[in-house]
């Protein structure tokens, strides 16, 4: 798919695959080299936009480990997840792997819940891209891959009126003038 007019390069697939890579180095020194099998992490990837990014980092982590998925909606404190991962990851060590935070609200809630009703060990959090948002609520964030400015942003993962996602690399949107 070719990108549209509208639309401006913002990172190319190199580029984020180096961030993938060098993220996924930090994991492995910090975090896995450091517990036993026993204690392996469990990625918590956030749908929809954080799939690509997800499963890039997860195939590039030194070993495989054990991965579920959660659907965090914007604007509201709803997150779908199964009662299996929810159990699942119950005292486990956790790295919730998002593509974008810009505001923080979404994954803050995440992380809230993810503690209040699964009860991990611990939550780190890896993103791809952090927007400078003038009216943000921080989050710490563990592993980080680029700052970006506050923009519309498309590709690898992130849509448009869900069309988009599966560009290889991440794009600025604009509305041309009619």
């Amino acid at each position: 798919m070719e990108p549209l007019d509208h639309m401006t390069l913002m990172l190319d697939a190199n580029r984020i695959q180096e961030a993938v890579l060098d993220m996924a180095r930090r994991i492995d020194q910090e975090v896995i080299a450091a517990l036993s099998l026993e204690e392996e992490p469990v990625l918590v990837v956030v749908m929809k936009g954080g799939f690509l990014f997800g499963s890039d980092l997860l195939r590039a982590l030194s070993r495989p480990i054990p991965v579920v998925f959660a659907h965090a909606r914007s604007h509201v404190s709803q997150v779908v997840m199964t009662l299996e991962d929810q159990e699942f990851i119950r005292g486990r060590r956790l790295i919730v792997v998002d593509i974008l935070m810009d505001s923080g609200g979404s994954l803050k809630r995440l992380c809230r819940w993810l503690m209040n009703e699964c009860r991990p060990l611990s939550i780190q959090v890896a993103v791809l891209l952090h927007k400078t948002v003038y009216d943000s609520d921080p989050l710490p964030l563990d592993f980080l891959g680029y700052e970006v400015p506050d923009v519309r942003l498309v590709g690898y993962g992130m849509d448009e009126n869900q069309r988009y996602r599966g560009l290889p690399a991440i794009y600025t949107w604009w509305i041309p003038p009619t």
